[in-house]
């Protein structure tokens, strides 16, 4: 058999194919056995489905200005006046220091993540107190002493 009438007999066949599909569909269509809206419908559903599953992952950089200005608020200060550096972080506490600008020492904050927003539970040169740091349940790893009701400090 020759190149040129292989061809033409390849052709043929897969014509013939595409022809049996389309009006095979076309069939199942007008029958009602083949309902696209419902696939397409089934298809969206299952895309609502994975957008509802998937969880935003929270950016560091948003997460940190939350954390700073969480410090601002509590503390008075501004960031033109202040520097607020976080040196441990997670999804739910934060510990960092804040220094004024002109000061010579600085002090050390802790927050903590109350629902969507961030909130500095305490600032300063001491230990904050055993009653905050189980209010918001600080991991002990984060925060590992504290001051109790006598202002004695405790190890957690």
């Amino acid at each position: 058999m020759n190149n040129k009438g292989f061809w033409k007999i390849g052709f043929l066949i897969i014509s013939f194919i595409f022809i049996i599909v389309v009006v095979g569909g076309a069939y199942l269509l007008g029958k009602g056995d083949l309902n696209i809206g419902s696939i397409i419908k089934i298809s969206s559903q299952k895309v609502e489905e994975e957008k509802v599953l998937v969880t935003p992952t929270p950016n560091k950089e948003t997460e940190i200005e939350a954390i700073k200005k969480a410090v601002y608020k509590k503390t008075g200060l501004t960031s033109q006046n202040s520097d607020v550096s976080v040196s441990q972080y997670s999804a739910e506490y934060a510990k960092g220091g804040v220094k004024e600008k002109e000061a010579v020492g600085g002090a050390y904050f802790i927050a903590a993540k109350v629902g969507d927003e961030w909130v500095c539970v305490y600032d300063g040169q001491s230990q904050p107190s055993c009653e905050v740091t189980e209010q918001y349940n600080f991991p002990v790893d984060l925060v590992p002493e504290c001051l109790n009701e006598a202002n004695v400090v405790v190890k957690r």
